[in-house]
């Protein structure tokens, strides 16, 4: 155990100190050792957890990577399942998933790989083409060159035969389903030339499909392509398959911007594949792909597509992160490299800053120098530590972040210009003309400098970069400012500059007496009169310009979860909405659980009048459910609904027969009761009995309480908030009604009081 005392303070500062003593040591061995030998001995001796928390003072990047692919470690314990993550796997409605540089698609990406992994009846294919691939893959498409139209037709079918053989291929080789695959013919012909070579999926559609689109007529080799392909064909028998294995295909594509240009071909094949995703999807319920796009790709394809607002819309999932998820994310990856056993996200901020920032505030004050994407406060969180270890510091000051804001917002900056260039290409220009001025102004002054960046374009002689000037004019360069994020408008009602940061075009024009203001991340790097980094300028910031970050993703998932909890009112009780109130059970799970239990569905045994139960597997990732599977031996979890108020005798019996094997000791029963409490001489006698007899503990959940879970998930704050509305329901079970002596508690910090 280490004894801290006044001059060894803390873990970071010691080490700080040893390795000034072992540099000491390097340079003068001989006059040096004896001396740093005794010194040595009376510093504390460091458990090993004190020992890992010292560690990332050797580390550039104490809180992990700023790359997702490189970034496993913190991927794997730190995860933050945001309300993005959650609304994929709840639900299938949405195919497309658009983000900026930086906001986690990879990141994204890679955890629901994982997580439907862990689901026995889920298929996961994944796709991250190199750029070599969509290089050759163009190749195939010059015939289309001149159309995005014709381009999109055939890549759309092209995409979509490339995804069934992948799907088919994957059946063909497993050792359980490869039987099914040997009856359908014609499907054998098409596997056997799909797997003549092992290349990627990508250059296994372009060799076959290369013999068909080689012709001097475009649009005859399209018109012929489904049936040459045999598309039809081959859809039904692969649809044919998963139904007779009862099995679930997920599949995931990212990467898609590697070796990607903004031309027809370009632009005609993200159109055709977020076509083919989009028919798969809404086709077959055995089908879920999920797709991952730039902006600017994105906003390049919704430019140029004509059908864009019909067919791919609503098919859009923007990645948003708002100051409470960006906190927890902080916080999570705090704990894992400090190694801290602390709850409260604020109060694990607070451990790791001093000064000015900590609080809330404080930690808002550091996200006014990032776009709100992860990898922006990533990036400004690992500069300041590593700059408050070199200065023999355990926490980040103040001055650490203006250290690392200084060397960060000229990147920023630079970022925005790369991300934007080729679908903006005045962008370089128009955000230089605001170099050397002052951050907050009118709409007026804004629309002048643009008007005066617009001429020196114009003497520079870039065509590119004038045609889109003068097609979009001021204003029109006004508002792709703002969706981009570079400026943020204010809100008279509020007092407060509002920023977009998930790229989506604003909904409101601009006034001329209307105030913007330049983000403070970007007020570095165009030498902006302000210093917001000075800490009289940063206390300022924070008194004069509150920002706020807005996004639709909350309002639509706030939504459907409204629907769900306004629906259970409109179920009639009793056996006419027993199927009805099966399906609302089913769905509020789904939502409730999504990143705790996967493969939820109506038990498949019996007949359909009586099949009230829903089995889950618990996938162990939170702390209640963690207990479930080690104290109760849960795997596979059951939820029995009852469509009536009143539990008795049968109800708990038929439940409790259910308890065995995989299901373990404990199961859940969904009833219509007002309160999840157990009522003396009803409830609490049978769930007694059955805990005594048969060593079963049976908790009961009404619909009512699982509103108020669905409640619970609208604030991002709260995002813990089911898991310790669960836990505290078992712990009343065992310590209250059963009389238990209960041993678990969950981990809170060592100050709280």
């Amino acid at each position: 155990m280490s004894r801290y005392g006044s001059r060894w303070a803390h873990p970071l500062v010691e080490t700080v100190k040893i390795q000034k003593l072992l540099g000491s040591c390097m340079k003068h061995p001989k006059r040096t050792s004896q001396a740093v030998i005794k010194k040595m001995e009376d510093m504390p001796t460091l458990g090993d957890s004190q020992v890992t928390a010292i560690l990332p003072l050797t580390q550039t990047n104490p809180l992990g990577d700023t790359t997702a692919e490189n970034d496993n470690k913190m991927l794997s314990s730190a995860f933050i399942e945001t309300p993005d993550f959650r609304t994929l796997i709840e639900s299938d409605d949405r195919t497309v998933v658009v983000g900026r540089r930086g906001t986690g698609k990879s990141a994204l990406f890679i955890n629901l790989k994982k997580h439907w992994a862990k689901d026995k009846k889920t298929i996961s294919l994944t796709f991250s083409p190199e750029d070599t691939e969509i290089i050759g893959f163009r190749s195939l498409l010059r015939p289309f060159s001149g159309s995005f139209t014709l381009a999109r037709a055939a890549t759309r079918m092209l995409w979509r035969y490339a995804m069934l053989m992948e799907i088919a291929f994957y059946i063909s080789k497993h050792y359980k389903l490869s039987d099914l695959v040997e009856k359908e013919d014609r499907l054998r012909e098409h596997l056997d030339r799909w797997s003549e070579s092992q290349t990627p999926f990508l250059t296994k559609c372009r060799k076959i499909a290369k013999s068909f689109l080689s012709i001097e007529s475009p649009e005859e080799a399209i018109g012929d392509l489904p049936l040459n392909l045999e598309l039809a064909s081959i859809e039904e028998s692969v649809l044919k398959l998963l139904s007779k294995s009862d099995r679930r295909v997920v599949i995931l594509m990212d990467r898609l911007d590697e070796g990607y240009e903004p031309d027809a071909i370009g632009i005609g094949i993200i159109a055709g594949l977020a076509y083919a995703a989009v028919e798969l999807n809404q086709k077959s319920a055995f089908i879920r792909p999920i797709i991952f796009l730039r902006d600017n790709v994105f906003r390049a394809l919704a430019k140029e597509d004509p059908d864009y607002s019909r067919n791919i819309e609503g098919q859009v999932i923007r990645l948003h992160w708002d100051w409470a998820l960006l906190l927890l994310l902080a916080a999570k990856r705090m704990k894992v490299t400090f190694q801290l056993d602390i709850e409260k996200d604020q109060r694990v901020w607070d451990r790791c800053t001093a000064g000015d920032l900590q609080g809330r505030d404080g930690f808002k004050k550091c996200l006014q120098f990032t776009l709100y994407r992860p990898r922006d406060l990533l990036s400004l969180l690992n500069e300041s530590f590593f700059c408050s270890f070199r200065h023999g510091r355990s926490t980040a000051i103040l001055e650490d972040l203006e250290y690392a804001a200084k060397s960060i917002s000229v990147a920023r900056l630079e970022d925005l210009w790369k991300e934007y260039q080729k679908i903006f290409p005045p962008i370089q220009a128009i955000t230089s003309g605001f170099k050397n001025g002052e951050p907050e102004l009118s709409v007026t002054s804004a629309l002048f400098k643009i008007e005066q960046a617009t001429e020196i374009i114009e003497d520079s002689g870039d065509q590119a970069s004038l045609s889109e000037a003068r097609l979009l004019k001021a204003s029109g360069i006004l508002q792709s400012l703002y969706s981009v994020g570079f400026i943020g408008m204010h809100d008279q009602n509020t007092s407060s500059f509002t920023f977009c940061h998930d790229g989506r075009t604003p909904d409101k024009g601009f006034e001329s007496a209307d105030k913007i203001l330049i983000h403070p991340c970007y007020w570095l790097g165009l030498n902006l009169s302000k210093n917001a980094l000075s800490p009289d300028e940063a206390e300022e910031i924070n008194d004069e310009y509150d920002i706020n970050v807005e996004s639709l993703n909350p309002k639509i998932r706030n939504s459907k979860i409204g629907q769900i909890v306004s629906h259970l009112d409109k179920i009639q009780q009793g056996k006419e909405g027993d199927r009805e109130f099966e399906q609302w059970c089913l769905e509020a799970l789904r939502v409730i659980f999504a990143a705790h239990l996967t493969g939820l569905n109506l038990h498949p045994n019996g007949a359909a009048i009586q099949r009230r139960d829903i089995v889950g597997t618990n996938r162990a990732k939170s702390e209640f459910w963690e207990r479930i599977l080690q104290d109760y031996k849960v795997r596979q979890v059951v939820f029995d609904a009852k469509n009536f108020q009143d539990l008795g005798p049968d109800e708990y019996r038929q439940l409790q027969s259910y308890l065995t094997g995989p299901y373990g000791k404990l199961g859940f029963i969904i009833n219509r009761d007002e309160s999840e409490n157990l009522n003396s001489g009803k409830d609490l006698d049978w769930t007694k009995e059955m805990y005594t007899s048969h060593q079963c503990l049976i908790m009961k959940l009404p619909a009512k309480f699982l509103s108020k879970l669905l409640q619970k998930l609208r604030s991002p704050e709260k995002h813990d908030a089911i898991d310790r509305q669960m836990w505290n329901l078992l712990s009343t079970y065992e310590t209250n009604y059963l009389g238990l002596k209960s041993t678990r508690t969950r981990k809170k910090s060592p100050h709280t009081k």
